[in-house]
């Protein structure tokens, strides 16, 4: 090739670029909202430790390629999944995020670390992160509005299995079942979710509507494997709530007497013991909240996940709680190598220990309580607070210098 030629074709492609960045404006209108700008070239983790968007990267962005490039970094955040690199991938998912906000994926991923992956060395996940984790998730929802995937993720991952807000995980897993392409499990997690609220007439209609569509779909196509696995699925779990319901209609008659009670005892600074009685089947389980006297749950208006170091919060729910075996239960918490999780940098402390028969884990427990609570019963410690429910709860108070 000649110099002359080269040098016009080099003086024609320098021409072309602002034409290509104009073009990408104009495709994406939303461009300015997402694109990389001040703090995205150089972005820090809670620990202090920078991740750095290459040079060539942000040049690619520049010209219109954010959503190769997006792609380029999504393979580096598996690179530090697969080595355990936890503490990377939210920068680089929020880097991500930024370049193309239509990676689903990546809103999903990025919420699930923020809210199980930041532990303590008992493997006990940081509330305090699990805000950011909804926040960041409901970003997804919002620039993926017809996708059902974040819906249902934010609904099921977030709000039913980590913060147990069945009512508010039910709203978006019913909002995630209104979206084309929804598979037929979201339908089936919603009767789930109503009868982990307890609303078992609701539980019995919804696995009824999810036997009537599949019947629906099959009347058209027999031989549609979908609709055949929806179906059998519905009517099994129809059957079952059908059988719990004869099982449980008396269990309210002669409610036990669960005799609670719960006692906190320190053994050094950051180490403690709780320790108790319930008269409760084998496998039911106590949920622990130690949390700041003047703690509430965050509702950021804007995503971030750096979180307040003055705040403590430990909390376990559901599965996570203590397992009651021959009326008892006791466990040991040694906090003494996580004080950046706890830091306890407060006067006054709360300690909480409920009984939630709705969130028992195993139907055993549930049989002898009912679902709601109608089987049980405690002359101190009996909680109606909650309208239909019946659960068992005790607070003890604490000083920074009972704990410390």
């Amino acid at each position: 090739m000649k110099r002359s030629t080269r040098a016009i074709l080099i003086t024609i492609l320098l021409a072309l670029i602002p034409t290509i960045v104009k073009l990408q404006v104009m495709i994406d209108p939303g461009r300015r909202q997402f694109q990389p700008g001040r703090g995205v070239g150089s972005v820090m983790t809670k620990v202090g430790t920078p991740i750095i968007l290459p040079s060539q990267f942000v040049v690619g962005t520049v010209i219109g390629l954010r959503e190769v490039v997006a792609g380029l970094l999504w393979v580096r955040v598996n690179d530090f999944f697969h080595s355990g690199n936890y503490e990377a991938i939210v920068p680089l998912t929020r880097m991500i995020t930024w370049l193309d906000p239509h990676q689903i994926d990546v809103y999903s991923t990025g919420a699930w670390h923020l809210a199980y992956n930041f532990v303590d060395s008992d493997q006990r996940a940081d509330r305090r992160y699990l805000a950011p984790a909804i926040k960041f998730l409901r970003e997804g929802v919002d620039n993926n509005p017809t996708a059902w995937d974040p819906k249902f993720d934010l609904g099921f991952v977030l709000y039913n299995l980590k913060a147990q807000d069945f009512p508010s995980g039910r709203y978006w897993i019913s909002r995630a079942w209104r979206e084309n392409g929804a598979p037929d499990h979201v339908h089936r997690q919603i009767a789930h979710t109503y009868e982990k609220e307890g609303r078992i007439e609701d539980c019995i209609k919804e696995w009824k509507s999810c036997i009537r569509e599949s019947e629906a779909v099959l009347k058209k196509n027999p031989k549609d494997g979908d609709a055949l696995n929806h179906l059998t699925i519905s009517k099994q779990n129809l059957d079952l709530i059908l059988m719990r319901q004869v099982l449980r209609e008396d269990v309210g008659k002669h409610p036990r007497d669960v005799d609670f009670e719960a006692t906190f005892k320190q053994l050094r600074p950051r180490v403690f013991v709780l320790s108790g009685r319930a008269n409760l089947p084998d496998y039911a389980r106590i949920d622990v909240t130690l949390l700041d006297e003047d703690y509430k749950e965050p509702s950021p208006k804007d995503f971030s996940w750096e979180v307040d170091p003055n705040v403590t919060a430990l909390v376990q729910l559901g599965m996570h709680g203590m397992l009651v075996e021959n009326g008892k239960f006791q466990s040991e918490y040694d906090l003494s190598k996580d004080a950046k999780q706890y830091p306890f940098k407060k006067d006054r402390y709360v300690l909480t220990l409920t009984f939630n028969p709705r969130t028992a884990s195993h139907q055993l427990v549930q049989n002898a309580t009912g679902w709601n609570g109608e089987g049980i019963t405690d002359k101190k410690y009996l909680d109606t607070s909650i309208p239909g429910l019946r659960s068992i709860r005790k607070v003890i108070r604490l000083k920074r210098e009972d704990i410390m």
